[in-house]
């Protein structure tokens, strides 16, 4: 499914399988380093890497491509706010009766143009997708053709609308001691990091023109892609470019710049915990899962579900410990929790026009 193209695929590593190991990939201290640097913002350039680390250019580009073509790093997202693009996100969870109909429903899910994200899991709910659409009634056809083709073997679903998510970080790839160390504050080139430092979003509005959707379309599944490149595209100069770009980022349509990792390949589980609570100091929560190493994305939902948080451990244990300092952080107000674990990422993308 999607083999040929990068669409933002993971295919997790079995651990389990004959002859592999608890880690497919070694990573050493500089390793881990240049990939806590690039999930900070995977447009730092190789120069300032190397500066950084105080490594030779080359050494560092040749560290990111063992990491490339071992499979372990798939490649750069640019995170863009859907509803600055005017797009509405709903999340859909599917339990099925059997597993029989999955590897039909996901072919078919994968090929529907507005199917935005597409994983298979493990736990209250087999399927996850995300429609991105511009209208409800747009949602609804399409969410209403799925159930209309599937209803033999769908035993239940639960739809929420996403109201915002975002990216965390990697902080459990390096100890806090090491991560003290190393900044991400480049500001020259084409990082765009002073303008998602800037706090002063309203000085560029979000009224994009159709080269403004050109360059989100190239830079969303290849978040490191040149200057250069992309003028040679769009027919502007390099200037027009970084204005646009930088003007995207102030506005807060492009959020963040990101590389996608197997992390599984590194022997952490992928776990999806949906949370509810009851008179959330959200300030708090935020500032919970932030620093906290092992998770690493949310997203705030508007349905049965209040959030969703992704956290990656390297055994039960691990995972439980987390989830016992969030239900006693937040004792008072978390009512319930659902954990999920997470097969594969068959498709990441975000809709752009």
């Amino acid at each position: 499914m999607g083999e040929n193209k990068f669409i933002g695929q993971i295919q997790e590593y079995n651990r389990y399988a004959q002859g592999s190991v608890a880690e497919a990939i070694r990573l050493d201290l500089t390793d881990r380093k240049i990939l806590y640097l690039l999930h900070k913002n995977a447009r730092l350039s190789t120069t300032y890497l190397s500066k950084e680390l105080r490594l030779k250019r080359e050494t560092i580009a040749y560290r990111i491509k063992r990491m490339t073509d071992a499979g372990f790093l798939h490649g750069y997202l640019t995170m863009l706010d859907h509803r600055k693009l005017g797009f509405k996100n709903y999340r859909v969870c599917i339990k099925l009766k059997t597993l029989t109909e999955e590897k039909e429903m996901l072919e078919h899910l994968l090929n529907i143009p507005e199917v935005m994200r597409l994983k298979n899991c493990s736990g209250s709910y087999d399927i996850q997708l995300v429609f991105s659409v511009r209208h409800e009634e747009e949602f609804l056809m399409l969410f209403d053709g799925v159930i209309n083709k599937y209803h033999m073997n769908i035993q239940g679903y639960d739809v929420m609308q996403i109201l915002d998510e975002d990216f965390l970080g990697m902080s459990l790839v390096l100890d806090e001691d090491e991560r003290k160390k190393i900044n991400a504050c480049e500001r020259k080139g084409s990082t765009f990091q002073k303008e998602f430092d800037s706090k002063a979003t309203s000085e560029c509005d979000a009224k994009l023109d159709a080269k403004d959707l050109e360059i989100l379309e190239m830079l969303k599944l290849d978040g490191r892609i040149g200057v250069k490149t992309i003028c040679q595209k769009v027919g502007l100069a390099p200037n027009a470019v970084k204005a646009r770009i930088s003007c995207m980022a102030k506005s807060g349509v492009i959020k963040r710049f990101m590389p996608l990792a197997s992390l599984s390949m590194l022997g952490y589980q992928w776990w999806m915990v949906f949370l509810k609570f009851n008179n959330l100091d959200k300030k708090k929560f935020s500032t919970f899962i932030e620093y906290n190493p092992n998770i690493l994305w949310y997203m705030r939902l508007l349905g049965k579900w209040d959030y969703q948080i992704s956290v990656f451990a390297k055994d039960n244990a691990e995972f439980h410990k987390v989830i016992d300092e969030l239900r006693t952080e937040f004792a008072e107000n978390m009512t319930s929790y659902d954990p999920l674990i997470i097969f594969n990422q068959i498709k990441y993308v975000q809709r752009v026009r």
